[in-house]
């Protein structure tokens, strides 16, 4: 007997393997070249005369045919419940791996943050005592306009089909362009 679909976890997700339920080291008998027959050993009809040895036939054919279907209710209760174990295994490594996907992203997200911070740090050199204004003002136009140049505003990333918007200063706001007069 065979259960079919078991997941094997970190093969992915449509990766599911049929595995044999019967031992590895079960004794195999040697296929022999002879074809098999089933025995009928039913031979009375309904109509046939009953002696006194009719009975103890009947109980022994009856018997057989109870143990061959008590084998197959054994049969089939098995494999119900391997299947049912293998869907709750399945469940299990689903919520595992969407577990995972959360935390490393979340883990990626963290470093994206300090990427940032890093940088934002980075562009930050002024301290905050006060003296930005003496240090502008110390500064040498040539290497102000070189600042300036070498500065290059953040991109973020946007998702796909997103459309940045254009960044708007104050004075281009307060402009007398954007005022306009309905009559």
């Amino acid at each position: 007997m065979a259960v079919t679909d078991i997941v094997v976890r970190g093969a992915g997700k449509s990766d599911k393997l049929a595995v044999k339920l019967d031992p590895s080291d079960a004794f195999k008998p040697k296929e022999s070249k002879r074809a098999v027959l089933e025995k009928v050993s039913n031979v009375w009809g309904s109509c046939a005369g009953s002696g006194s040895d009719a009975f103890p036939i009947y109980r022994k054919q009856r018997n057989i045919e109870l143990e061959r279907l008590r084998k197959m209710d054994e049969d089939w209760a098995t494999k119900e419940e391997a299947e049912k174990f293998q869907a709750s295994r399945e469940d299990k490594a689903r919520i595992d791996e969407e577990r995972t996907e959360m935390r490393s992203s979340k883990r990626r997200r963290k470093k994206e943050a300090q990427a940032k911070a890093k940088q934002i740090r980075a562009m930050n050199t002024f301290t905050s005592d006060g003296s930005f204004l003496d240090a502008m003002k110390n500064m040498d136009p040539e290497e102000l306009a070189e600042k300036a140049k070498a500065h290059k505003p953040v991109q973020p990333k946007l998702d796909p089909g997103v459309t940045p918007m254009p960044v708007v200063s104050a004075a281009q706001m307060s402009s007398s362009e954007n005022m306009k007069i309905r009559e």
